[in-house]
């Protein structure tokens, strides 16, 4: 038997929504539960529907779950395959942060990160004024400097942690300093992405402001080498 009585038929989206929502509710308790086999399977299978890709979840792991348990986990995926309102962490206030926890309370390996050379450990938690390894940045250009007779470029950036880290984490101040070959690389790649995205005359590119016009140093094409 069921916690919430007969189950729904597949075209019930909000039935479907309702039991889901209240069995997304009572797997995110348990995951913070004294029982921490149970709540070590619950946390692992919301963070595998908040992002498989980062965390994937062995499904064989269900079978450890007593049958409410099971069940709530059933109504979860159905919610999560048949309704797709939104992801499983949007029906939380804060929702990422408290998935982002969850990886943390329970020492979840990211895979991506794995992958990309990092050891898979969750990001600390943030801090004021600190950038972690793999984290993504916006931008914003302060200053630049040279050595006059030098290719070596300094940029000094104004940078914030894209994401729910953002605010968190604040404003970064940087000076990214580049060796002449590495400048000239950077150059070379932005003059190519302005070339394509102006490679319509008639429209321009796609954040195209009004009356900005093409600019006259794209009118050479760019270079594919340093040479």
């Amino acid at each position: 038997m069921t916690r919430c009585g007969p189950r729904r038929s597949i075209g019930d989206r909000a039935g479907l929504e309702e039991d889901g929502f209240e069995a997304l509710q009572r797997l995110y308790a348990e995951a913070f539960s004294d029982e921490q086999e149970k709540g070590s399977v619950c946390a692992r299978l919301l963070l595998g529907l908040y992002n498989g890709g980062r965390f994937p979840f062995d499904l064989t792991d269900l079978r450890t779950l007593p049958a409410e348990l099971f069940e709530d986990a059933m109504l979860v995926l159905l919610m999560d395959a048949r309704v797709t309102r939104q992801e499983v962490h949007q029906y939380f206030a804060q929702g990422s942060k408290k998935f982002e926890d969850l990886v943390s309370d329970y020492r979840v390996i990211d895979v991506q990160r794995l992958r990309s050379g990092g050891d898979g450990a969750p990001r600390p938690p943030a801090e004021r004024g600190t950038l972690c390894h793999d984290d993504h940045v916006s931008a914003q250009l302060v200053t630049y400097g040279d050595a006059p007779g030098y290719r070596d470029v300094t940029l000094t950036l104004d940078c914030e942690v894209v994401g729910e880290q953002r605010h968190a984490v604040g404003p970064v101040r940087l000076a990214v300093h580049l060796n002449g070959k590495d400048a000239v690389a950077v150059l070379q790649h932005i003059q190519r992405v302005n070339a394509f995205a102006w490679r319509r005359g008639d429209r321009g590119p796609l954040d195209l402001q009004p009356g900005e016009r093409r600019p006259a140093w794209l009118d050479r094409a760019p270079s594919s080498s340093l040479a």
